[in-house]
């Protein structure tokens, strides 16, 4: 994981992200999210 994010990744993400609630991926998000907090060191 990168110890920062520019604001082209940042952008780049929330367009993305966008783009996949509007077309009714809201599952697909849901999912990815769920299997990245897995991955964050607690």
């Amino acid at each position: 994981m990168p110890s920062h994010i520019t604001v082209e990744e940042a952008r780049g993400f929330a367009l993305s992200l966008g783009k996949t609630v509007l077309d009714g991926g809201v599952g697909r998000i849901y999912e990815l999210a769920r299997q990245n907090l897995r991955n964050i060191p607690r």
